[in-house]
């Protein structure tokens, strides 16, 4: 078995792990979803919603489109486990995973209160790029799973620059404004990844479910 087979092979171990683990998890199309074009025109900010980017809304992951990513299955095993971890934070958190990664954006919906009193007006202001601690945390959490997924199927270090972009640029709505502090964090995240040291339980379920042997 050639090493393309092989990792479309782990792919489908992990589709079943997921189901098992998420009911209800489905892989769906952007392009051939209202809703996910109606948050394209919302998530204004975030010009490659719908071409680059995948999303999730539990218990489903939006891809761009099919077929997804055909040819490349590290990098499809990679975005998958990483949409997992969010589907079992969710799973695990309830609705408080929705509030964590929507805050502090999500508290402009008290401006409905202005129909009573003008002054809930200032809700608002909740919907300016105001840092996101939740978010990135979630995320942080995601992308430390992408990282690990990458050396271990083709021992390739994810690059931190970009990484690093995704949490204090429009990509997640700046949802880190401290550039180098993030930096260091994911650079270390990054070093534990390799070592196998100080991981989340996560990662290492993901690991298991791939069989990956050794560090």
């Amino acid at each position: 078995m050639n090493r393309q087979n092989g990792n479309e092979t782990l792919y489908k171990k992990l589709i079943k792990h997921i189901k098992t683990e998420i009911p209800g998890f489905k892989i769906e199309s952007k392009e051939q979803s209202r809703l996910m074009k109606f948050l394209s025109v919302a998530l204004f900010f975030n010009k490659d919603f719908l071409s680059s980017y995948v999303t999730t809304l539990y218990p489903r992951v939006y891809v761009p489109k099919f077929p997804w990513k055909r040819g490349n299955p590290v990098s499809r095993i990679a975005t998958l486990a990483h949409e997992y971890v969010h589907l079992k934070d969710r799973r695990r958190l309830g609705w408080w995973f929705n509030i964590l990664y929507l805050s502090p954006q999500i508290f402009a919906l008290l401006a409905i209160g202005a129909f009573w009193n003008l002054s809930w007006l200032w809700a608002l202001l909740f919907l300016l790029p105001l840092p996101s601690p939740g978010r990135a945390w979630l995320e942080f959490r995601a992308y430390q799973v992408t990282a690990a997924v990458y050396w271990w199927l083709a021992r390739e270090k994810i690059n931190t620059m970009w990484l690093t972009l995704q949490f204090t640029s429009s990509s997640y709505y700046w949802m880190v404004p401290f550039r180098g502090y993030i930096e260091k964090r994911i650079i270390r995240a990054v070093e534990d990844v390799e070592s196998g040291r100080n991981l989340p339980p996560i990662v290492f379920e993901i690991k298991r479910v791939l069989g990956v042997k050794g560090w």
